[in-house]
C-alpha cells in the first residue's frame, strides 16, 4: 500500500511540512496497530468469525466523528446506514453451525474495527488543515516503514516463495493498494468517512460473488456451504443496498 502512495507528494501544491509529518505518523501508527490486531484476530479465530465483527467499523467511524468533532457530523440517514451495515456484515460472515467462538478473536476484531474507525474519523480533520495528499503520503509511508519491524517475527525464511499461496498474496497487493488510494481520496479530500465506509462495506457482496466464481481455484470451500448460510448472506447483501440508499 505504501508504494501506491509514492506519487502523492508530487501531486500536492506544497512540500510536506512538520504538521504533515506529525499528523501522518500519528495516523500511520494507529493504522498499523489496527492492522496488527486484525492479523492476530485471524490467527486466534478465522475469517468467518473476525469478518462480521469488523462490520462494527462503520459504526465506530460515525461514533468517533461525533465524539472528536473533527469533521461535519453525519446526518441521521448515515447513522441508520452504519447500523444496517454492521448488521449486514454480521449476517454475511456468520460462522457455520457448530463453530465455537473465540472471545479473544472477537476482542481483537473489535479492537481492529475501533482502530480503523478512529483512523478514518481523524483523517479528514487532520488532512484538511494542511495539504491532504502530503498527510496521506506520510501516513502510508509510516505503515510501510513500520512493517519492517515485523521481519524478526517471521516464521521460516523471508524470501522463501511458495506457490500458489504466495502468488495469490502478491496479486492481492494490487487491489489492496488501489482500494487504499480510493478510500484515502474519498475520506481525505471529500471528508465523508462514515459514508465512504458504508459503501466500502459492500465488499461483502463482492465476496459472495467472487467466492462462487473463483473460490475453488484458490482453495476455498465456502461454495459448499449450506443454503441457510447463503440465505443469511443474501439478506446481508440486501441490507447493504438499503444502507447505501440512506447515505444518499
Amino acid at each position: 500500500m505504501a508504494l501506491f502512495f509514492i506519487p502523492y507528494p508530487f501531486l500536492g501544491e506544497n512540500l510536506p511540512e512538520i504538521y504533515d509529518v506529525k499528523s501522518g505518523i500519528l495516523l500511520g501508527c494507529i493504522f498499523f496497530i489496527s492492522q496488527l490486531a486484525c492479523f492476530f484476530a485471524l490467527e486466534k479465530g478465522d475469517a468467518s468469525l473476525v469478518t462480521p465483527v469488523m462490520g462494527a467499523k462503520s459504526v465506530f467511524v460515525a461514533f468517533f466523528v461525533v465524539i472528536l468533532d473533527l469533521t461535519d457530523k453525519p446526518p441521521t440517514g448515515t447513522w441508520i446506514a452504519t447500523i444496517l451495515t454492521a448488521i449486514a456484515v454480521f449476517l454475511i460472515g456468520w460462522p457455520k453451525r457448530g463453530g465455537k467462538p473465540s472471545y479473544l478473536a472477537i476482542f481483537l476484531g473489535l479492537t481492529t474495527a475501533a482502530g480503523f474507525g478512529l483512523t478514518d474519523a481523524m483523517v479528514p480533520g487532520l488532512s484538511q488543515k494542511s495539504e491532504p495528499l502530503n498527510v496521506l503520503f506520510i501516513m502510508f509511508a509510516t505503515v510501510g516503514v513500520n512493517s519492517f519491524l515485523l521481519i524478526p517475527f517471521i516464521k521460516g525464511k523471508l524470501m522463501n516463495f511458495s506457490k500458489p499461496k504466495d502468488t495469490w498474496m502478491l496479486l492481492s497487493c494490487i487491489p489492496m493498494g488501489i482500494q487504499a488510494v480510493l478510500m484515502s481520496l474519498s475520506i481525505g479530500l471529500h471528508e465523508v468517512p462514515a459514508e465512504a465506509n458504508v459503501f466500502y462495506a459492500c465488499r461483502g457482496i463482492w465476496a459472495i460473488i467472487l467466492t462462487a466464481w473463483i473460490g475453488k481455484r484458490i482453495g476455498l470451500k465456502e461454495r459448499d456451504s449450506s443454503n441457510i448460510v447463503f440465505s443469511r448472506r443474501l439478506i446481508g447483501a440486501t441490507l447493504l443496498i438499503i444502507s447505501i440508499y440512506f447515505t444518499l
